[in-house]
């Protein structure tokens, strides 16, 4: 594409050669290929106009600023009023505005946005609908799926483009996006047309990056004002958010087009009836605003009713017939890491979920204390990456667990003794040995409590959920949770 023709993003001016001819947009100095166009990205450690002569040595053909920022001459520069906006713009215009050939939902929220993403996305195709996602776990598009190895679960805005435009080139109808505060923030996803923007719930998570739950349910809600203003596409612009959560007051006054809410309160306008919750799945009918249907869920927890419910709202907005919410939802079999069950002819149960936060560690452990016959053991650290409340994962623990080991998450250059006292201080009223570990080494510890199992106990393991690998200060390092599980239960049948 021309220079010129990016240039006309809104907000862009251009100084210099218009005949240029890019061949891709990176904001990443040391990824830049000859023929790129670099965008110097003001960013929250560092500032892209550093990199600009770095971008330049690498081939880049041009430059794109933030306002007056000075660039080397003879050097042909678009000038942005905004650089993180007009990455997105840019990044858009040049895949050819995918967004606008797709009908396409946003899942935000604290909890569940994998799951729902994921839900959503498996019910549009099982309703005959060619379907994309983008997820922390994984990019799917036309039930082909491609790992998320990024570390980022929105990633930055040439990506998003990048794999909307993939969808449309393989025929791709509609497509859910998992979309977090930080790209909110971020504008990752400001050149999205959405036309829905479901809401999970919006707890007290990140608020290391949004000074208050305020600030974060603000970000958030900008889903819903990205989503009222996109290009008209056919499709009724439409909020689905938590009747029964405290955002939904706030939420539900941001202007849209359409407004549906969902939860286990009689007012909502998706409901679950006669709902019936047993430890492998659950059974109701779903009222909504478009009649009823019956759903069988085959994946555990209250939660993910609620998931359902979120789902049914986006795939109804999005254009799936009623009768095939039911019929999509029941042959979900679930998401990777996500209260997923390992199940290996072992006489106890053992669970792998991505609970890496004091709330979500909690809702686990509750979930599953109904349909334990026995000992509800947890596994689980507490990660060096955000603000999650260390102590609060130890109350956590304590309250809902009949034994717990502390132990390893993500400790980054932190030592991970240290960060499992910080998790200590919580439990308050446990003793060590009797009620609880430490075991640092996380393979150890999944060894251990698989040894402690007994024959109706539940074992679940936290934080890790989906993820391939450990962060730590030499780096990245490979795991697999499900394989260290499998491993430690088939070590326990073979010396049984």
């Amino acid at each position: 594409m021309k220079l010129a023709e990016l240039a006309r993003v809104p907000g862009a001016t251009l100084d210099g050669d218009g005949e240029i001819e890019i061949t891709g947009i990176e904001y990443d100095s040391r990824r830049v290929k000859p023929g790129d166009l670099f965008v110097a990205v003001t960013g929250i450690r560092a500032d892209g106009h550093v990199f600009i002569q770095d971008a330049l040595v690498a081939g880049a053909a041009a430059v794109a600023v933030q306002g007056d920022a000075p660039a080397p001459a003879g050097v042909s520069v678009v000038r942005l009023q905004s650089s993180r906006t007009g990455l997105a713009e840019l990044a858009s215009e040049f895949n050819g505005r995918p967004s606008r050939r797709l009908r396409l939902a946003g899942v935000t929220g604290t909890d569940g946005k994998t799951t729902t993403t994921h839900m959503a996305e498996h019910v549009l195709q099982a309703s005959g609908l060619v379907a994309g996602a983008m997820s922390s776990v994984a990019y799917r598009v036309s039930g082909s799926e491609t790992d998320n190895v990024s570390g980022q679960t929105t990633t930055e805005s040439p990506q998003v483009q990048a794999w909307l435009r993939r969808m449309v080139d393989a025929g791709v109808e509609c497509a859910v996006i998992e979309t977090t505060s930080h790209a909110l923030v971020q504008e990752r996803v400001a050149a999205c047309d959405f036309d829905v923007a479901a809401f999970t719930n919006v707890g007290h998570d990140h608020l290391d990056y949004h000074p208050t739950w305020e600030e974060y349910l603000e970000a958030k809600a900008k889903l819903i004002d990205i989503t009222a203003r996109a290009v008209d596409k056919g499709v009724e612009k439409t909020a689905v958010l938590n009747r029964d959560d405290p955002s939904y007051e706030r939420l539900s006054r941001r202007p849209i087009s359409r407004r549906w809410s969902y939860g286990l309160t009689s007012g909502a306008d998706l409901q679950p009836l006669d709902l019936g919750v047993t430890g492998s799945g659950s059974q109701f009918r779903l009222k909504t605003p478009l009649g009823e249907t019956y759903v069988s869920l085959r994946v555990p927890a209250r939660f993910n009713v609620y998931n359902a419910l979120c789902a049914a709202g986006v795939c109804l907005a999005l254009g799936v017939p009623l009768e095939g919410i039911g019929a999509g939802l029941a042959s979900f079999e679930g998401v990777r890491g996500r209260l997923e069950r390992v199940e290996l002819g072992q006489d106890f149960q053992v669970f792998i979920d991505f609970a890496h936060s004091a709330g979500a560690l909690a809702s686990a452990l509750a979930e599953l204390r109904p349909f334990t016959r026995e000992r509800l053991i947890v596994v689980f650290g507490a990660t060096a990456r955000s603000d999650h409340d260390r102590p609060g994962m130890g109350r956590s623990a304590a309250q809902f667990a009949d034994f717990f080991i502390i132990t390893t998450d993500d400790p980054l250059s932190e030592d991970p003794a240290e960060i499992a006292r910080d998790v200590q201080s919580g439990i308050g009223g446990k003793s060590p040995g009797l009620d609880y570990e430490i075991v640092i080494d996380r393979r150890s510890a999944i060894r251990r409590a698989i040894e402690l199992a007994k024959p109706g106990d539940c074992v679940l393991l936290a934080g890790k959920g989906h993820e391939r690998s450990m962060l730590t200060g030499s780096g990245a390092e490979p795991w697999d949770e499900r394989a260290e599980a499998e491993s430690a239960i088939r070590e326990r049948l073979a010396a049984s």
